[in-house]
């Protein structure tokens, strides 16, 4: 794919979502019976893309709320071939629902034949890049739209690596016109962990290809910070959420949670708190655009 063609996607219309949730199995009914008042819904579209019961409810959902799919099934940091029947679900899906973003992350999770059930992490070499970048334009050429690249939370480093991982995503943007989806929990779990500085990282991001963000709670044993999406979203993370839209100005927020799942109104109150931090930061940004309007 030449260059003119993944750039083309630098100018795909991103639309403002506001604060959203994570949907999950156990929640849907309900909100389909009541239909509550929320900004957006995720799915892990590799849960619907088989069709059957659940697919039903999720043309359902698509009725009354903006989606987004986020996928972790594509294998982008793979070396086997890609999923062609996969793929074409996936094609036929977001023609049929137009959801608002198409997000997968920054990780391998099969290998020789066995999958892993895990996001691994790859290498930040000119290989790796090479390779990654390739798999994506193949992607977005597919489905005809540009997909957002999630960070990923890490526990080992490779020594061969030769870029940062803000280095690494930042070069993916560039050669081929993908967006970011930025998870602060990730990148705050890294800094602990590793000692990547959370602040580094971000900053050295193009600002201007991030258009999701990721807050979710984390736990930990004597040594780690685990990603592990099983508990409401600690103070930290919403210092650094508050930092973020301070710096850059808000972005679609969503609230994810996958393990020991509370009920809906928890998350919502979670999903409400976002709100009220992205409507702050509107407000002062249209404050500050109105400061540099001529008089």
């Amino acid at each position: 794919m030449n260059d003119s063609v993944s750039k083309s996607y630098n100018h795909f219309d991103y639309e403002y979502l506001g604060a959203g949730l994570g949907l999950r199995t156990p929640h849907i009914y309900k909100i389909l019976a009541e239909k509550p008042k929320i900004d957006w819904l995720e799915i892990h579209i590799c849960n619907y893309i088989n069709g059957g019961l659940n697919q039903q409810l999720l043309m359902k959902v698509a009725e009354n709320y903006p989606l987004s799919f986020h996928g972790v099934s594509l294998n982008l940091g793979g070396t086997e071939p890609l999923n062609l029947p996969y793929l074409k679900r996936l094609k036929q899906l977001t023609e049929e629902i137009n959801p608002r973003l198409v997000s997968e992350h920054a990780c391998f999770t099969a290998h020789n034949g066995e999958v892993f059930h895990d996001l691994l992490p790859i290498p930040y070499t000119e290989e790796s890049l090479n390779h990654f970048a390739s798999r994506i334009s193949q992607v977005q050429e597919f489905i005809g739209r540009p997909i957002l690249i999630e960070n990923l939370s890490r526990y080992i480093e490779y020594p061969e690596s030769v870029f940062t991982e803000s280095e690494f995503l930042s070069q993916l943007c560039r050669r081929t016109g993908c967006g970011l989806l930025l998870d602060l929990t990730n990148a705050y779990v890294n800094q602990r962990n590793l000692g990547i500085n959370l602040d580094d990282f971000v900053d050295q991001l193009p600002a201007e290809h991030i258009h999701e963000i990721h807050l979710a709670g984390y736990s930990q044993d004597s040594e780690w910070l685990v990603d592990t999406h099983s508990a409401p979203i600690p103070d930290e993370i919403w210092l650094v959420f508050q930092k973020y839209c301070a710096r850059y100005g808000p972005r679609s927020v969503l609230i994810e949670r996958d393990n020991n799942l509370p009920e809906f109104e928890e998350l919502d109150r979670e999903r409400i708190i976002a709100e009220g931090i992205l409507n702050q930061y509107k407000v002062q940004q249209l404050e500050n655009s109105s400061e540099l309007e001529p008089v």
